[in-house]
């Protein structure tokens, strides 16, 4: 009797001193939807609000703050002369969570030069180019009334693929579409 005593004495004791797991999730959302989440000791690779960004493990998520353990890799010569990869730990970096302005895709994520704004610029610079050419070989005056309007279509693309460009990116920058918070 005395053993059970014990025993149930004993498992009182531990159930109270136990804690439930604390689980505190770090989310990037598109319009609403999760699409990557983040836990202690997830990689994680974002943009700070003063455009460093910063490669690590996820050390701890709190409330409104998480804290990174940083590294970065290094191309340096082994000794062999030949080229390598060396991991330099930079320690634990705490930040706000608003402080955070951008994620990258996900590796194998396709851009193409349609998408990008690539072509379009290409082409803009090329077509304004091709008129003034042809006007200087062809002994023409390049600014003639004529040919601006062909200049001025090659600049108005160029800008149709800096605007591309930018409604775009190769990121994707919290705000309008992209949230990020913790759960």
């Amino acid at each position: 009797m005395n053993k059970i005593i014990y025993i149930l004495l004993f498992s009182l004791i531990l159930l109270g001193n136990a804690y439930a797991q604390e689980s505190k999730l770090l989310v990037l959302k598109d319009r609403g939807i999760i699409v990557k989440s983040y836990v202690s000791g997830s990689y994680i690779n974002f943009e700070l609000s003063n455009h460093q960004w910063i490669k690590g493990y996820v050390n701890w998520i709190k409330t409104d703050s998480v804290q990174v353990k940083m590294f970065t890799l290094r191309q340096t010569t082994t000794v062999y002369g030949t080229w390598g990869e060396d991991t330099l730990k930079l320690g634990p970096l705490t930040i706000h969570v608003n402080e955070i302005i951008s994620f990258p895709h996900d590796p194998g994520h396709y851009t193409s030069v349609f998408s990008n704004g690539s072509f379009l610029k290409i082409a803009g610079v090329g077509y304004a180019g091709l008129n003034v050419a042809n006007s200087l070989i062809n002994k023409d005056p390049v600014f003639s009334s004529a040919n601006i309007s062909r200049i001025a279509g090659g600049a108005i693309a160029w800008l149709l693929g800096k605007w591309q460009a930018n409604a775009n990116p190769n990121y994707r920058p919290i705000g309008k579409r992209f949230s990020v918070e913790t759960i």
